[in-house]
């Protein structure tokens, strides 16, 4: 059972393909092959014959494709009348002025991103399937501060349809608010089926979510955190930090480098962060409820301070909440004794700001600072997959 969820782009992302509106009601497809989603090629047969294949993404590749010019399909839409009207209810929840930014799309799909983002390929524990959050082990994960929020705001949803399984449940909600919020429309594939109780736990260990600053140089002064930068302005130790993100994170999981930069700049152009929650503060980017390449573009184009809890200046030039928690470091796009009232508060973590330094994380920055469009299918297509890690689909 599958739905595309198409009322808001003119894109979709189903089987590591795109498919526009006008392709849909041109061109009747019947599958050929039952090895979906499994990102790998994928052939449909039209009706008449023809088989029409996308070609094999190769890893590391530089080849980005042109998807404004090429051709390529997804399945046809089978849509459930159950999973529509889930997702209709979680749609004309979105928009919610008491929250953040006035949306709960950043916040459902960073809980979509942290239940799915425990997956590891080794040992196939973890992953969206389970819904593991619900319990408490999982939930203390101090990288998951914060989404109790989430999974309260999703209970009235689960109340009403309580045959959907909070699994499929967290993961739907991500989609809707991506496509709401102008981000790729992806094809849910619902099945996902919930752990009855914490046994599974057993298998599972903390660390497996992103640490914003692990393996950099500890600093003592709040006060004097650019202490801590090397001769060109990169913290000491970031290579540890990029080694964890990358390694211990993503590799574990089985992305590479291009998913990896793809899956960071497509979340966290949404939302903020909370000094209460996750220890750092304020949003990414000027826009934090839509999808764009504000992030990537930023990250390289911007000029970049650092700053701790002690960096009270920040409150004199209308910044003060970008200054985070004690103990912890972050960048902003403020210099001190020198203020621009049109820049908004705009901040990044020492994780993202990896995407820069390392040579081979650029490359694909630097792409997706320069076209949107890229952005949106490679950023729908390693979401969709995260979200389906270890599912079984």
């Amino acid at each position: 059972m599958k739905l595309h969820l198409l009322a808001l782009s003119s894109t979709v992302v189903g089987t590591s393909a795109f498919i526009s509106p006008a392709q849909q009601s041109s061109t009747s497809l019947s599958p050929s092959s039952t090895a979906l989603n499994k990102y790998r090629t994928t052939h449909w047969t039209p009706q008449g014959g023809a088989t029409l294949q996308r070609p094999k993404w190769t890893p590391q590749s530089s080849d980005y494709t042109d998807i404004n010019s090429a051709t390529s399909y997804a399945p046809p839409s089978q849509v459930s009348p159950f999973y529509a009207d889930v997702a209709s209810e979680l749609k004309n929840m979105m928009d919610n002025p008491s929250w953040d930014d006035g949306s709960l799309a950043p916040v459902f799909l960073r809980l979509a991103w942290h239940s799915s983002g425990t997956y590891d390929a080794a040992s196939g524990t973890g992953g969206s399937n389970g819904a593991g959050m619900r319990f408490q082990d999982e939930a203390a994960d101090p990288e998951n501060a914060g989404l109790d929020v989430a999974r309260a705001f999703l209970e009235p949803v689960k109340r009403k349809f309580p045959e959907i399984s909070y699994s499929d449940l967290w993961i739907l909600a991500a989609y809707v608010g991506l496509e709401h919020t102008g981000g790729p429309a992806l094809e849910f594939t619902p099945g996902r089926v919930d752990h009855p109780d914490e046994s599974y736990w057993a298998g599972m260990s903390y660390g497996r979510l992103p640490a914003a600053e692990k393996y950099c140089c500890p600093h003592l002064d709040d006060n004097d955190v650019s202490s801590s930068l090397d001769a060109e302005g990169r913290v000491e130790g970031w290579e540890g930090l990029c080694t964890h993100v990358r390694n211990e994170v993503f590799y574990r999981m089985g992305f590479d480098d291009k998913e990896i930069v793809a899956l960071l700049c497509g979340g966290h152009v949404y939302g903020r962060c909370h000094p209460n929650a996750s220890g750092y503060a304020g949003p990414w980017v000027e826009h934090p409820t839509e999808f764009s390449n504000e992030y990537a573009a930023d990250m390289i184009e911007d000029e970049w301070t650092l700053v701790g809890h002690g960096d009270t200046w920040l409150d004199a030039q209308g910044a003060a909440e970008l200054r985070p928690a004690p103990g912890n470091r972050q960048f902003v796009n403020k210099i001190k004794y020198k203020v621009d009232e049109d820049e908004p508060n705009q901040m990044m973590l020492l994780s993202d700001m990896v995407l820069a330094w390392d040579p081979g994380f650029r490359t694909h920055l630097e792409v997706y600072a320069e076209d949107e469009e890229v952005l949106k299918y490679d950023f729908g297509v390693a979401f969709k997959k995260l979200t389906e890690l270890g599912c079984g689909f």
